[in-house]
């Protein structure tokens, strides 16, 4: 025999065997953090990952594999899409906790096989980071992948736009043909992948619905990346998101398979065209962004056959999910988490309009620092005067509550914002916030949380509505 053949049917074993080795290994570790009761924990495949770092390319995939990605959105979307699967009886891998970087991905499928890497789940659904696609999914070769939209981020995770829209298009040049794209037509930038690529294009879009949205002070896309001229748009959504043309050539919104063409959200539901035909759809929020959410999800439904009947039934049983927003109720007043990334420009700015255009009266409580930030003083800052705090300048929000070890920065935006000082309360000590919340002449009181610390937000929550009902004894 060669002794390269030789070689080379040696080096194939030790790399079977060292795959083996990592999936029994991780397999073992998923088995001892479920007994500890921590089975939303993606060290196991962190394991994976680090024993053979070609772990995602050698375990089999099952038949269906969807990723969801983009600057926002993801979550929400892959949580509708999982929910609609397993509602079917099909046997959903689904990490919905966030883990959305290369150990979630091991983790993710190494449930869908056994010991022997033989498949046992129906589908794989990804929420997946922008950062880590053209590295992974080359290796995962997914059936699906949704881009919900590319915005600006955080400056030190993701730098800019332009960054991100690159990764993302590099993956889908990579995949070809194996992969179809998803891509929200409203958005000039991520409506512009995959044109280069073999893969098949998708759009879903939406009508105008005299969003009025307001004016950002960060632009996420300004000209037009095929000539340099200004864009301008028929209509616009929220941020960068809308009808879109280029003046000077031909640069303009591509059509949609799947169009959303009313869209009530007071009564919370939409039409859809598709094909020509028309189907009416809830909503599971009245606030636009979740509105492509739900559009989002619906596409995907829809490109792997589910019926629209269906999905519209699905959808009435359906809420915002809770790692997103949460609300308990008394003595008249409604008390929130919601939401709202920290660092992440686009994500702040837009829950901000949401606060300012939503009518009722209300506090606002920020706590909006990451718990890693502590461990990285500097370049924290840029986002706050990037982020339009602006937008809580509204005559609806009666206080603004700032917590957190990064209290007085934010107040300090506040203020250049406009807001007046009055208006703003600074608790050093988080344990005090609940002694600051108006319990008359309001209807609602938010805690506006990193996405990172739910648990935090929701005991925020608690000891606000537990003062509420001491008082009330």
């Amino acid at each position: 025999m060669d002794s390269y053949v030789l070689y080379d049917i040696i080096r194939r074993i030790l790399l079977m065997l060292r795959f083996y080795f990592a999936l029994w290994a991780s397999k073992f570790a998923m088995w001892v953090y479920k007994l500890r009761g921590q089975e939303r924990n993606d060290r196991p495949g962190l394991l994976a990952f680090k024993l053979c770092p070609d772990f995602l390319k050698h375990i089999k995939k099952p038949p269906l594999v969807i990723t969801i990605t983009g600057t926002n959105g993801k979550s929400t979307t892959s949580a509708l899409v999982n929910n609609k699967l397993v509602a079917e009886g099909y046997k959903v891998s689904f990490n919905d906790w966030g883990a959305n970087l290369h150990a979630g991905y091991c983790l993710n499928l190494m449930r869908c096989v056994n010991i022997f890497n033989k498949v046992r789940y129906d589908v794989s659904i990804l929420e997946a980071d922008e950062r880590t696609l053209d590295k992974m999914m080359g290796m995962i070769e997914p059936n699906y992948i949704m881009v919900t939209n590319i915005c600006k981020d955080s400056l030190r995770r993701n730098g800019h736009p332009e960054f991100i829209f690159d990764i993302v298009d590099r993956t889908f040049n990579q995949l070809g043909d194996k992969t179809v794209a998803i891509l929200n037509a409203n958005d000039p930038i991520s409506s512009q992948l995959a044109k280069n690529s073999k893969a098949r294009r998708v759009f879903y879009g939406m009508t105008d619905i005299d969003a009025k949205p307001f004016e950002n002070t960060v632009k996420d896309i300004a000209v037009c990346p095929e000539c340099g001229d200004f864009i301008g748009y028929n209509y616009r959504l929220y941020r960068h998101i809308g009808d879109f043309y280029c003046p000077s050539c031909g640069f303009k919104t591509p059509d949609s398979k799947y169009f959303a063409k009313e869209v009530d959200l007071e009564n919370r539901k939409m039409v859809i065209t598709e094909d020509g035909k028309e189907t009416t759809y809830p909503l599971i929020s009245d606030a636009v962004y979740n509105s492509y959410n739900v559009l989002s999800a619906i596409a995907i439904l829809r490109e792997i056959g589910k019926d629209k009947e269906d999905i519209s039934k699905f959808l009435e049983t359906q809420q915002v999910t809770k790692i997103r927003e949460t609300c308990e109720e008394f003595n008249g007043i409604k008390y929130y988490t919601y939401g709202a990334k920290s660092q992440n420009i686009s994500a702040a700015s837009t829950v901000f309009e949401y606060m300012a255009k939503e009518p009722s009266d209300k506090n606002v409580v920020l706590l909006l620092d990451e718990l890693q930030d502590k461990n990285h003083p500097t370049e924290t800052l840029t986002w706050l005067y990037e982020t339009d705090y602006e937008f809580l300048n509204s005559p609806n929000i009666k206080k603004i509550i700032v917590g957190g070890h990064m209290f007085l920065n934010h107040k300090l935006r506040l203020l250049l914002a406009g807001i007046p000082e009055e208006k703003i309360v600074c608790v050093e000590d988080e344990a005090d916030i609940p002694n600051y919340v108006d319990r008359e002449g309001i209807e609602k009181v938010y805690v506006l949380f990193e996405i990172d610390c739910v648990t935090k937000a929701r005991n925020m929550r608690d000891a606000i509505l537990n003062k509420a009902k001491e008082e009330a004894k």
